[in-house]
């Protein structure tokens, strides 16, 4: 099953205006006052729930199935009524995508245009639907403190389905934050549950200015998303079809618990663990499966996501990397292997 993940957003802001004053005798009252008015002047906060209804056509929930189940996460209107940005690990490894039209609910198919899951950044592109692109801010404007506000389509005790969309708010907790090969996240106390993944965190203003992407469950406040100036810069690429960082293979740090999680059996309780593989992908034509271990990437030890990232980010298009696993079997047997993949 797809962990689903999300951050916080923006809410707040100021109402500015401008009021006169001084003697009557000073003033003319057939003067009209023949002002400009402003972006500045003209801005102003929206509440949560202006920022809901102004935001419920360019939030979408994604519904996706894969070799291990049903899965999906939350996506951002991106740019105009047909592309969809959302997490990477929302998408990747899934044989069908399906994006719900915010509207009347129908399931619309979506293909993924490209992404980088090093970058946890993936763009899809829909035929049809009743979307309407999400504002953009600046998330270098941002500073620690502001107030935010998360949307996205996670699953809740009364609404395992995902079928309505879900605000909640906190405050921006520290900025340019780094984990895992990602750069450029920020932390917010907003509460996030599996299924916020890829949905908008916004400013109060209703601009997006981050994308919710990873939390630690267990832990307080600690809730994370991608700055939107980097996931812009990365879906430009993205834009011309080609993926980056990518071998088509889900991946997951393993742990100590996890086997018994996805439900499967594990000789060991280290390295990453493969949850997920692009049928045709390099991974999938270089024998690499669900379950895989991988303990190795071209002779440099795996202990996190970002050092399989680090292998990646050095080697370019058409390099084949040497990865090292351990397959374990259905009757506990185990062996270690591995595989040539060529990067895309």
């Amino acid at each position: 099953m797809f962990t689903r993940l999300f951050a916080a957003i923006l809410v707040g802001g100021l109402v500015l205006g401008a009021a006169g004053c001084g003697d009557d005798d000073d003033e003319d009252p057939a003067r009209e006052d023949t002002t400009t008015p402003t972006a500045e002047t003209e801005a102003r906060d929206l509440t949560p729930q202006e920022i809901v209804e102004s935001l419920s056509r360019s939030v979408v929930n994604i519904a996706t199935t894969s070799p291990s189940g049903a899965g999906g996460g939350s996506g951002i209107v991106w740019e105009d009524s047909r592309h969809i940005l959302t997490n990477a690990h929302v998408v990747l490894g899934a044989g069908s995508i399906k994006v719900i039209d915010p509207k009347d609910g129908r399931e619309i198919a979506a293909r993924v245009v490209a992404l980088s899951p090093c970058d946890d950044v993936a763009l899809l592109e829909v035929e049809r639907g009743n979307f309407e692109p999400a504002p953009v801010g600046d998330s270098d404007e941002l500073e620690p403190g502001e107030e935010v506000v998360a949307l996205g389509y996670p699953a809740t005790y009364t609404d395992q389905g995902s079928s309505k969309l879900v605000v909640t708010r906190g405050i921006v907790s520290k900025l340019n934050d780094s984990l895992d090969g990602k750069s450029d996240l920020i932390q917010t106390d907003a509460a996030i549950n599996p299924g916020n993944s890829g949905g908008p965190l916004v400013n109060r203003r209703g601009e997006v200015i981050g994308i919710n992407t990873l939390t630690f469950l267990g832990q307080q406040s600690q809730n994370y998303a991608i700055a939107v100036n980097e996931a812009a810069f990365v879906s430009e690429k993205l834009a011309a079809g080609k993926n980056i960082t990518y071998i088509g293979a889900r991946i997951r740090a393993n742990y100590a618990g996890l086997a018994q999680e996805l439900g499967i059996q594990l000789a060991y309780a280290d390295g990453l663990l493969i949850t997920g593989i692009d049928t045709g992908s390099p991974a999938d034509d270089a024998g690499l499966g669900y379950s895989d271990l991988i303990y190795y990437a071209d002779d440099v030890w795996m202990e996190s996501i970002g050092d399989f990232c680090d292998v990646l980010r050095s080697r370019k298009p058409g390099d084949v990397i040497r990865i090292d696993i351990t397959r374990t079997y259905r009757d506990g047997s185990s062996e270690d292997l591995y595989a040539e993949v060529e990067l895309e």
